[in-house]
């Protein structure tokens, strides 16, 4: 009687931990989702404010609301990448995690540039608005250079 009552026993806690196993790997690939959301909306805003910072497009009336939905994004970039988010179908590099320090570097570098470019943008500063925002669109460069990896060409 006391094997039977070891063995539900056993096999209780073999499902409780495999539920909770599962359950933190599925709670992991949706924050994998949640963070390719974010940059593809942050390349999106990217996109339609280099149409309009080179003048391809006459939507200058939006370019505040780009600036300010990147900058916004880019604020969150660091909690975007928390520990063991480092698999799955992902471009993220193992040196977001393994080079922590010169990722925050990077990142707070980016998020300067976007907040510039932002306070660029509100104070509708013409003369500055290409230097400005060339300045993100390096910042983006420089870590998708050491974090993220390349597209086959």
């Amino acid at each position: 009687m006391h094997i039977v009552k070891a063995t539900r026993s056993s096999i209780c806690l073999l499902i409780v931990a495999i539920w909770a196993i599962t359950a933190t790997a599925a709670e992991t690939e949706d924050i994998i989702k949640y963070r390719q959301g974010v940059m593809t909306s942050i390349s999106g805003h990217m996109a339609a404010v280099s149409q309009i910072v080179r003048g391809k497009v006459d939507y200058a009336d939006d370019l505040m609301y780009h600036a300010e939905s990147i900058d916004r994004s880019m604020q969150t970039v660091e909690s975007l990448f928390p520990k063991d988010t480092d698999f799955g179908e992902t471009r993220a590099l193992d040196a977001i995690w393994s080079q922590a320090d010169k990722f925050k570097k990077v990142s707070d570098e980016a998020k300067a540039a976007t907040s510039a470019f932002r306070d660029t943008v509100k104070a509708n500063d013409k003369a500055a608005l290409v230097a400005k925002f060339k300045t993100v669109v390096d910042s983006c460069k420089a870590c998708h250079k050491d974090f993220r990896e390349q597209k086959d060409q």
